[in-house]
């Protein structure tokens, strides 16, 4: 850790923006110190959208459906996964857990440096106390963010106050600080619950206060307890924070013709399903960063270059639904459907299905989403609405109230099909469950939930990572390594190792069992 932050004090002056065109210019690296650089608003506005900017990584969504059973080989794959995660091989020296670690301890780093400095400036006006005020609670929701996300991907039990999560970055580290150990899950969840209850505590002294999606707010700080406490299984609170977010924050669920809009062209009507997104612009469309570029070389249809696709067990379950819009927001209309694939001679090419949730099209093949200079790229969206249903349902599973799952369900069922459905129900709890874990599995594809899903709840919904044969066995998709018998649910790989990188310049650091 001591790595990462010296080099991150260095490189703190690139205060570039991701959501304003008027702060655009950074400042120039070595030429001012923190001091003096950071003495304005405006400075700490820069410093709060380069955090925004850092957090804008694929690293995590990518992985987590790879790794997992939302992807089978795509017919264009040239190597992409093949020896890594789609076969379940983690290291410490593996890329992907590298990048989420940098990442998220990057972007820590900078909304301490917001939390320090927004006690420091002076202010000159009444509206400018007011921002210096807003960019703190921003900060310190994104700062409950970042350690809930190191906590959920490092630890090997959420559930276990006891088990080592990450390193509390929790202040501003120094240089002289040579060591830096991991904590528990207990002090890393008494810091989230601290950092969000500070936060609602300034969005609610602010005059006028409206939530903005495109920032952290009011809303994203109440669903982040909601998810906190779940991942902890503490479900009274966990429900209790769901329903204040369903309840008070007025963002309602997507009928299929919002739906659509949110993951396509990102223009759905306001207070539409989006909690908190982290804002794209097409001044930063480039194949390396955009959210569509993590499964396909070009753009999200059949021509574009696929070298994931979608899995062949999410799209036999999706198939069964035809008139839920998530199997069209998730399938392109370019797929190429194969009803004999189990038995194709060349699977890989005679079975494509594309994914195309972010920025895919409703028809034809000409998507939203495309790699040239200055193109639309999808926005990041980081929690939605339904997300808090879903939680509501796993409190009402965990407290026994099996119709009152089914009762949480259908309030999603009805608008993805644009009708009113017939609500779950269910024998036993196991099988409440596993309906829940099923309806994350399609309502958060390729959104980055489905690895710590199966780590939370896959045991008790009796399930495993669900990859059908063809994906892993077929004539043109050979992968043995990659059956999901080789991940079962006890497996040390639920949790990510700490990065080689990290070892090296923090010996004092441990690394999780089986790594």
């Amino acid at each position: 850790m001591k790595k990462i932050f010296i080099y991150i004090t260095f490189v703190s002056g690139l205060l570039l923006t991701s959501c304003d065109s008027d702060l655009l210019t950074p400042f120039t690296p070595g030429s001012l110190t923190e001091e003096s650089a950071i003495t304005q608003s405006s400075d700490l506005q820069k410093l709060m959208n380069s955090t925004y900017n850092i957090l804008s990584n694929r690293s995590e969504v990518v992985f987590s459906s790879v790794f997992t059973d939302e992807v089978g080989i795509g017919y264009a794959n040239g190597g992409q996964g093949l020896s890594t995660e789609y076969i379940f091989l983690l290291i410490p020296s593996s890329e992907i857990p590298a990048n989420i670690w940098v990442d998220t301890y990057s972007a820590l780093a900078r909304a301490n440096r917001v939390i320090q400095y927004a006690d420091k400036i002076v202010t000159t006006t009444p509206t400018d106390a007011v921002l210096i005020s807003r960019l703190k609670a921003e900060a310190l929701t994104i700062r409950a963010y970042g350690h809930l996300k190191i906590l959920s991907y490092y630890s090997p039990n959420l559930k276990d106050d006891n088990a080592l999560a990450g390193i509390l970055a929790n202040k501003v580290f120094s240089f002289e600080e040579k060591e830096n150990p991991r904590v528990t899950n207990g002090v890393f969840y008494a810091q989230i619950q601290k950092d969000l209850d500070d936060a609602l505590s300034i969005y609610n002294g602010l005059s006028n206060y409206t939530a903005d999606n495109k920032l952290a707010n009011k809303n994203f700080a109440k669903g982040l307890k909601a998810r906190a406490y779940a991942y902890k299984g503490d479900y009274i609170n966990a429900e209790k924070w769901a329903d204040e977010v369903i309840n008070t924050s007025q963002i309602t669920l997507a009928n299929p013709t919002d739906y659509r809009k949110i993951f396509f062209t990102d223009n759905e009507p306001a207070n539409k399903e989006v909690i908190f997104r982290l804002k794209r612009t097409p001044q930063q469309n480039t194949q390396l960063t955009n959210l569509h570029n993590g499964w396909c070389s070009v753009a999200p249809n059949v021509d574009g270059s696929p070298f994931y696709e979608v899995s062949r067990s999410l799209f036999n379950i999706l198939n069964q639904r035809p008139t839920d819009v998530r199997r069209s927001v998730i399938v392109a209309p370019s797929s190429v459907i194969d009803p004999n694939y189990a038995t194709s001679s060349d699977y890989r090419n005679t079975d494509k299905l594309i994914i195309q949730k972010h920025g895919g099209t409703e028809k034809g093949n000409t998507t939203s989403a495309v790699t040239s200079t200055n193109g639309f790229n999808n926005d990041y969206k980081i929690m939605r609405i339904s997300e808090m249903y879903l939680i509501k349902a796993e409190a009402r599973a965990n407290a026994g109230d099996l119709a009152g799952v089914g009762s949480v369900l259908k309030s999603i069922l009805d608008e993805r099909f644009g009708a009113v459905q017939t609500a779950p129900v269910y024998s036993n709890i196991m099988a409440a469950w596993a309906d829940i874990l099923k309806e994350r599995r399609l309502e958060l594809a390729y959104e980055g939930h489905r690895y710590i899903d199966l780590k939370r709840l896959a045991v008790l919904a009796n399930v495993t990572i669900d990859r059908d044969p063809a994906d892993y066995l077929s004539s043109s998709s050979n992968f043995p390594a990659a059956n999901p018998v080789n991940l079962p649910n006890s497996s040390y790989k639920f949790a990510l190792p700490i990065p080689q990188d990290e070892l090296n310049a923090n010996p004092g650091i441990k690394q999780n069992i089986g790594y």
